[in-house]
Formats: C-alpha cells, structure tokens, sequence
C-alpha cells in the first residue's frame, strides 16, 4: 500500500512570506539552526501524517465540505518547541476565528476517522529547526506581522535529508477575511 504524507495548512501571500524570512533570518542570527525555506513557509491547522494513497480524495473533499471562513491574525511574537528544536512566529494573543475554523477541520476529519492531535492547537509558522538554544528574550521584537489567510490548503510533505519538499495537492479560498479583525463573527 502506497501512502502520502498530509497536512491542511493556511498559506501565507508573498508578502507575509518576506516579513516571516526576516524574522527567520534575525532568529537565525542568536539561534542557528536552519532557516525554513520561503515556499515552505505555513500555519499548520491539521497534521495527518501518513494517509493511504486511496484516501486522499477523500480528504480533499474535505476543502468543499469545511466552511472556511477567516479574519486576521497578528504574528508578533517568537516561541520555541523545545524538543523538535523549532523556534517559530506566532500570536500573542487568541485567535477566535482561527479556533473556530481548526474545530471545523477536525470535525470533518473525525468523520472520516482521523484522531485530532491530544494537545492543544498553538497557531504559528516554524522559522527554524534543529535550533540552537539562544534565548528568545534577546531578540529584538520584530514589526509585528499582520496576516489576512485567504488560502488553505491540502499538501503532500516528502522529508528528505535536505528538508521537506511539499506538493499542493488541493486548495480552496478562505472567504470573509476582509470583513473581520480577530473575532469569530
């Protein structure tokens, strides 16, 4: 049996995408490690993990059936997972809509038994991994990034030694997110 490795991700535009190097380049800087490279760049809102070949239109109509309505969120702040060494950017504050539409995924994928993850959603996108351990503290706050998600999408991840290299496999807009500022309306 053949497998794909899945994950649902909101993908940044390019300009959101040139501020996220920046702050991945400061972090770079105090941290080492290795820098995310742009096109990979993403707020990850469901991670599938390995999923059978013959499943996967399955879970793309996934895209047609989650409604996917957004806001803005305001990445201004660095964090750190210290086991997988991944300092990434992210809210300082909850995200309600974000929230909302992450449930909504699960849902849809609890409905086609996938198990939603046991720990709780912590929104960002990953800057750097295998980082050293500089203190976050020292870094000069960045220009606070303000990001209005108007895709997500359906991505196939193959790791290799190098990085991961992904493959959009479907992808669908996120509607509203003009009219909204952090809420769930």
């Amino acid at each position: 049996m053949e497998f794909q490795r899945l994950f649902f991700a909101l993908w940044p535009d390019a300009d959101v995408v040139g501020a996220l190097t920046r702050w991945a380049r400061t972090a770079h800087a105090l941290c080492g490690g290795r820098i995310m490279r742009p096109d990979t760049l993403h707020l990850t809102l469901a991670f599938l993990g390995n999923v059978p070949t013959d499943r996967v239109p399955d879970v793309q109509a996934i895209l047609r059936e989650v409604q996917w309505s957004g806001g803005s969120l305001t990445l201004d702040r660095y964090g750190r997972f210290r086991g997988p060494r991944i300092v990434w950017a992210g809210p300082s504050t909850p995200v309600p809509w974000l929230d909302v539409l992450q449930r909504g995924l699960w849902q849809a994928l609890a409905r086609q038994d996938f198990t939603p993850p046991d720990e709780p959603f912590r929104p960002h996108v990953s800057l750097l991994r295998r980082a050293g351990p500089g203190d976050l503290a020292r870094l000069p706050m960045p220009e606070p990034i303000l990001w209005v998600p108007r895709r997500c999408v359906l991505v196939a991840s193959t790791p290799r030694e190098t990085g991961s290299y992904y493959r959009e496999l479907a992808s669908c807009p996120v509607t509203g997110a003009s009219d909204r500022q952090d809420d769930t309306d």
